[in-house]
């Protein structure tokens, strides 16, 4: 039995009772791990029934490229197809997470992409569910499955790469994930801007905006003439060019733009919404930012880390956030006025089908559609609506795998 089967909902909305928010957002990975379409449509069924009604579809990184672009087939033929990563750089996990996401890859993971009437089956999908799909395509970093398929739009050969660099919280080996200022990347950042507002029906495109190491940048001899060809003095000014460029092109197709908080440090445009995730350092960016935006700190709201009520069998992230964890968690940010809804995400680094993202979703995100719908929520009284509405879930078979033809990359 599917999610919209069921008898009626008891947690989340409530009949002649208005939402708090606008945007009540649910992120799904597919660039780590393809899912198959049908178990995109059974989470969008599932997050439907609790009131969600913004679904952010995480379509690239550095792992893989999940859509096609006229004029780019490498995209699709190399970039869709990359081995999978083995995540040695993460290291606050559960357990033995990497070891058996590695060893487990090899019968559950999926590659590849999705087509065009795929893409158009999950939006129509979506709609008839009250839901809009907000696609992201991350730029200028973690754009490693498509510089691997166009090695011209990323560091120039022959360069080597530093020997390693610092992101601003984070230890990160350097790696070529990082567009280069040139006329192929900005001809290429058009074009990808451009399709995926034809693909996706929706208002707003996500443009990332985060993680971007500028060693690789300012480590280039060259970059200097880079810098003054755009009439920029620092290297930083780079990844705001390359968000006007993309910006320019989805608005010259109608659409608005969404961003991560890190580009709130770079790039001052009052026009993006921004998606506040990176915990204290997003809360405080936010709190210094002008521009509307959606909370979705990841101390409470990245379902990627592990329940620690859940099944034993989990695979990911430390610290673990359980449903009580969600229930009681302040967020003081989201009375703010510029605020305009909340936001799960499910990172599937090493969330490898169908199984491992429904264990992660349910029943932490009836937990997130209870603090979404209730501005005084009773933590005790919702926790036993949790209860039962996910003992339900499971004995409908609510939460199984459907089943999928064909799981091999396509």
């Amino acid at each position: 039995m599917t999610a919209d089967a069921l008898p009626g909902v008891g947690v989340g909305p409530v009949e002649g009772r208005e939402p708090r928010f606008a945007w009540r957002g649910l992120l799904i990975d597919s660039a780590r791990t393809r899912f198959p379409v049908p178990v995109i449509k059974q989470v969008i069924a599932l997050a439907a029934r609790y009131g969600f009604n913004r679904l952010h579809w995480h379509l690239t990184d550095d792992q893989g490229w999940r859509f096609e672009v006229p004029g780019y087939p490498r995209l699709t033929e190399v970039g869709a197809h990359l081995p999978r990563g083995e995540f040695g750089d993460y290291d606050s996990l559960l357990g033995d997470t990497r070891a058996r996401a590695i060893v487990e890859a090899a019968e559950n993971w999926t590659n590849g992409y999705y087509t065009d009437d795929e893409i158009g089956d999950v939006v129509a999908h979506a709609a008839a569910h009250g839901i809009v799909i907000v696609p992201e395509v991350d730029v200028p970093g973690h754009m490693m499955a498509a510089i691997t398929a166009y090695p011209e739009l990323g560091r120039p050969a022959g360069l080597p790469l530093p020997a390693g660099s610092m992101r601003e919280h984070m230890w990160w080996p350097a790696r070529n994930d990082l567009l280069w200022p040139n006329d192929a990347s900005r001809e290429f950042v058009a074009a990808v801007m451009r399709r995926i507002a034809q693909l996706f029906p929706g208002p707003y495109v996500h443009i990332g905006g985060d993680e971007c190491v500028y060693l690789q940048w300012s480590s280039d001899p060259g970059i200097g003439d880079r810098l003054a060809e755009r009439g920029l003095t620092r290297v930083e000014g780079l990844q705001a060019w390359f968000m006007d460029e993309a910006a320019a092109a989805l608005r010259g197709s109608g659409k608005s733009v969404a961003v991560w908080d890190e580009a709130c440090e770079i790039w001052d445009a009052d026009d993006v919404l921004v998606v506040a995730w990176d915990e204290e350092r997003g809360m405080d960016r936010i709190s210094r930012a002008t521009q509307q935006f959606v909370f979705a700190d990841a101390r409470t709201l990245y379902l990627n880390r592990v329940d620690p009520n859940g099944a034993d069998d989990q695979k990911g992230m430390l610290p673990g956030i359980s449903v009580a964890d969600i229930l009681t968690a302040p967020w003081e940010l989201t009375g703010d006025d510029r605020c305009i809804g909340i936001q799960a995400c499910v990172w599937s680094e090493f969330v490898l089908d169908g199984a491992d993202l429904l264990s992660m979703l349910a029943p932490r995100l009836l937990a997130v559609a209870e603090r979404i719908w209730n501005p005084d929520v009773d933590a005790a009284e919702a926790g036993e609506r949790i209860r039962l509405e996910y003992e339900i879930l499971k004995a409908s078979g609510a939460l199984d795998v459907p089943l999928v033809s064909g799981l091999a990359a396509s």
